[in-house]
């Protein structure tokens, strides 16, 4: 196979081996590269590495990969549920997990993380809903010394609190009964 003499010709040659799906790909893939490339220069100067930034940076990519895991936790119940009931149910069971986690995250979103870590009385939060507070509301120390990031804590408790709440309440025992 020589050399296409033209672009229309090139563009046929290339198509034959790719599908359109992947030559639509191309052009989005530069644009993500130009947009992260600009994101990457607007970026202020690094701060002066210490100790206390490197052990909150550590505690965080170890608190994000511990939720990580709590959420896979949650689909491999969602797989040992759909092992215990019918097949015509399991596509049934697996969207019910889904669901569920996702309200119940959304549910925490809203109302339940601040209620459990806003600072107001020493019994339940009063404010900072839908994590609209700072740090210090939430009894968190800020990142710069040493501490969690409210994003980051939010994701690790949500992660159990969805996992949590669905098997607690809406588990497996009733799997063949609800589809």
């Amino acid at each position: 196979m020589g050399k296409p003499s033209t672009f229309d010709d090139w563009f046929a040659s290339l198509s034959r081996v790719f599908s359109p799906y992947w030559l639509a790909c191309i052009p989005l893939t530069a644009l993500i590269v130009i947009v992260w490339n600009a994101a990457v220069l607007a970026q202020e100067a690094e701060p002066e590495l210490t100790a206390e930034n490197v052990q909150a940076a550590l505690n965080t990519i170890w608190v994000l990969i511990a939720a990580i895991l709590v959420i896979f936790m949650n689909a491999g119940f969602a797989m040992l549920e759909a092992g215990f009931c019918r097949q015509k149910n399991a596509v049934n069971i697996l969207a019910k997990n889904l669901i569920v986690f996702a309200l119940a995250t959304l549910a925490f979103w809203a109302i339940g993380f601040s209620l459990m870590f806003n600072q107001a009385t020493p019994f339940t939060g009063l404010g900072g809903w839908f994590l609209s507070g700072e740090p210090d509301v939430y009894g968190l120390s800020p990142f710069a010394e040493g501490g969690l990031p409210v994003p980051v804590f939010f994701l690790f408790q949500a992660a159990f609190a969805g996992t949590v709440g669905y098997h607690r309440f809406w588990g497996g025992g009733r799997a063949d009964q609800v589809c």
